[in-house]
């Protein structure tokens, strides 16, 4: 009884993870002023990748880019280019597996055109040093330079502080 519900398991186990699927992603790339680069990886049972799109709450726009490029690899990772966008807009999107959709979904906003029309947006960024991780074997004699990552904890502190 064992070893037929360890072959149970094992069966239907390569059969989930022989399903086309997304292996990673989406994960958002640059976005502009008039386009947006959504990457993905995909399986390699994978035939065909959409991606459709449409400002957000207006389904009535909904675009849909067809990738392309070749696809059955081992490792398939690809992006897509959404341009011809609305500056200072937000857009929704889905990932399409073989036609069919896939919980994978995401939005993004473009930026602002603001150069030249309006006041520079306020921003703000942080730095910091010496994060440098010792490997004993590999120092230098002495004190070692560096030595923790206490540098976030400082940065942390500073970004509470911010955004207050």
């Amino acid at each position: 009884m064992k070893y037929f519900l360890s072959a149970i398991f094992l069966f239907f186990s390569i059969i989930l993870f022989a399903q086309p699927r997304v292996i990673s992603g989406p994960m958002l790339g640059p976005v502009e002023l008039r386009d947006a680069k959504v990457w993905i990886e995909v399986s390699p049972e994978v035939k065909t990748v959409s991606l459709q799109y449409y400002k957000k709450g207006e389904l009535k726009t909904t675009k849909t880019i067809n990738y392309k490029g070749e696809l059955g690899n081992d490792f398939n990772p690809i992006y897509f280019t959404v341009g011809g966008l609305h500056f200072n807009t937000t857009y929704q999107y889905k990932i399409w597996i073989n036609g069919k959709p896939t919980t994978k979904a995401g939005e993004f906003t473009t930026k602002d055109l603001w150069q030249w029309r309006k006041p520079v947006p306020d921003f703000s960024f942080l730095t910091g040093s010496c994060s440098y991780f010792n490997e004993p074997v590999f120092d230098r004699p002495g004190t070692p330079y560096g030595k923790d990552s206490s540098i976030f904890e400082s940065m942390a502190k500073e970004r509470r502080r911010l955004l207050q």
